[in-house]
């Protein structure tokens, strides 16, 4: 069985979206004649650990390399994880300042060297490096250089243009750069056209997020009432979620039911609505059961966020989707080409009239094409693209 090193800063126990993609193509790629090994890191701060997820990888090979940016750092001087929120999200525009590519890069001399070793055990046929961090794509650039394997590259999120903004000193070096890595890389992956386009890399190949159809074959979580379903972090969204529950105050048995990460600050600004209820983080199988259990699922656009993964995953939960958003994207596309749901602005009345619709059982929902979105066709598709590269 030929063999893939893949190289990602994040993986689990990290419980968040941007481990899902990495960690659900290595669990089903050995269906596919592939065997991979993930080179990440030792463990770091983080707000959330979902250990669950480690049953995904368990006849993987994982190896972990030190590092030494500020999550890692963090974890050793075992900051309270509130401490770590705060002092992250105040440094990261520094830290983004100070390293290069990004506030990650101390991780690329521990991971290039952890690299040579599992090269010269392992022996693998190719390198998937998944970004961001793009400090990841600079150690596969590195191993490749070295090894003269045959790289692919995959990009999560746009760069320069992800959440985290470059500085205006660093935007022509990464531009650079990137332009560099694209140009060398024997593939460039991307989950979708928007991405490719906004990394300047027409050529790229689409691996689309997606949803993991043994997740949904769990019972759903039995919800009292009309539960509309929100999940994903919530301080990015708070002024959204109380115009939401605003617009529903008065209608009865209906609530918003939040699976997310919640601090005090926002959780105190949403405990004067009746009708939200806070369950916080839950593990990410759980957190599908109770998508499969919820009336309503909630999908709110974010500044400079193309889709978020937790679309894919509503796909395969099966239930209607109310998207809000206040321009035409590539989420709205989506809900709108497979027949999902329904998309409005940030206007009380058009939520409530939405809303009503599904409580009434009027609400649109006749799903074309959703397993395109499963995530072993996904996998099966990169095996492809592996299988290529070593013909």
């Amino acid at each position: 069985m030929p063999k893939v090193l893949i190289v990602s800063y994040y993986a689990p126990p990290v419980g968040m979206a941007g481990v899902m993609r990495v960690t659900k193509l290595a669990k089903f790629l050995p269906r596919f004649n592939w065997q991979p090994i993930i080179l990440t890191t030792k463990p770091i701060a983080y707000y959330h650990y979902d250990f669950g997820l480690l049953d995904d990888l368990k006849d993987i090979k994982i190896y972990r390399s030190e590092t030494l940016d500020l999550a890692r750092l963090s974890y050793l001087l075992k900051l309270p994880r509130p401490a770590v929120k705060a002092s992250t999200g105040k440094l990261s525009l520094i830290t983004n300042f100070l390293f290069f590519p990004d506030a990650k890069s101390p991780w690329i001399r521990f991971a290039y060297n952890l690299g040579k070793k599992i090269i010269e055990t392992e022996k693998p046929d190719v390198i998937f490096a998944s970004a961001p961090p793009f400090s990841t794509h600079l150690v596969g650039f590195k191993l490749k250089q070295k090894y003269q394997l045959p790289l692919i590259v995959d990009y999560r999120d746009p760069w320069p243009t992800g959440f985290v903004v470059p500085p205006n000193p660093h935007r022509k070096r990464l531009e650079k750069l990137r332009k560099e890595i694209i140009s060398k890389a024997d593939i460039v992956t991307a989950v979708n056209r928007v991405c490719a386009e906004q990394i300047n890399c027409p050529q790229a190949q689409i691996i689309e997020n997606g949803f993991d159809p043994d997740e949904f074959a769990q019972p759903a979580f039995k919800l009292s009432g009309f539960s509309i379903v929100y999940t994903g972090i919530i301080w990015e969204n708070i002024k959204e979620l109380s115009l939401i529950a605003e617009a529903v105050t008065d209608i009865p048995d209906v609530k918003i039911v939040l699976v997310a990460k919640a601090d005090t600050q926002s959780l105190s600004q949403l405990k004067k609505y009746k009708n939200i209820e806070y369950i916080g983080t839950r593990p990410h199988s759980e957190t599908m059961s109770i998508m499969k259990g919820a009336s309503l699922l909630l999908y709110l656009s974010k500044p400079n966020q193309i889709v978020g993964i937790k679309l894919y995953e509503y796909l395969g939960a099966g239930k209607p989707i109310l998207g809000v958003c206040d321009e035409y994207n590539d989420a709205v596309r989506l809900i709108e080409n497979h027949r999902v749901g329904l998309n409005v602005s940030f206007k009380k009345d058009e939520i409530r009239n939405a809303i009503e619709l599904a409580q009434n059982d009027k609400y649109p929902y006749n799903p074309i094409g959703i397993d395109h979105y499963n995530r072993i066709n996904q996998t099966k598709k990169l095996s492809e693209i592996f299988n290529n590269l070593i013909k």
